[in-house]
């Protein structure tokens, strides 16, 4: 399990016991009615409005999270996904901790030196700390050597793999590109 899944586990499970703890009824008037007699027969007055409060913490903030970004199209649509990763990063209300672009069919000409529209972009993002993998499988299909990808890509021997991969094992969030 993933250290911000477990973490957003623990916080859910802290924050359901609090809210429990400070349960003492559905209304206002169920603070009206004292509390059954106790075992000497004495009855309880109910609780002042004092007495329910409970203690506010400062909340926790939000996990880091992960994302996966899924491209398989053509040239024309590689400035539209290395778009969306760029936005992802730029975006300071998401707490993004790894991001990955998986590449595979036509999509891995993205990655390939000398048919890639968006190289200099790709780099940057590399520098960003952006992992890129190129699909074996496509390179294949497409007679692409490992030799002709941009410098810092990463290869998987199946894109598809790598996607189930990275969502189950890892926890990551998934978004196909254009």
């Amino acid at each position: 399990m993933s250290r911000s899944r477990r973490r957003f586990l623990e916080l859910a499970g802290v924050g359901t016991g609090l809210v429990v703890a400070g349960c003492t009824g559905t209304s206002e008037s169920s603070t009206d009615t004292p509390t059954p007699p106790d075992e000497s027969g004495t009855e309880t007055p109910p609780p002042t409005p004092a007495e329910t409060e409970t203690e506010t913490s400062t909340p926790e903030p939000e996990p880091t999270m992960s994302t996966v970004f899924h491209f398989a199209q053509g040239i024309d649509e590689q400035n539209h996904a290395v778009a969306n990763v760029a936005n992802l990063l730029a975006d300071d209300s998401t707490d993004v901790e790894n991001v990955v672009l998986v590449a595979n069919g036509t999509g891995i000409k993205l990655l390939v030196e000398e048919e890639s529209d968006q190289g200099d972009r790709v780099r940057e993002l590399l520098d960003e700390g952006v992992s890129f993998r190129a699909c074996e499988n496509s390179m294949d299909a497409l007679d692409v050597s490992e030799s002709e990808l941009i410098e810092g890509v990463e290869t998987v021997p199946a894109g598809v793999g790598e996607l189930t991969k990275l969502q189950v094992r890892d926890d990551y969030a998934y978004i196909e590109t254009p």
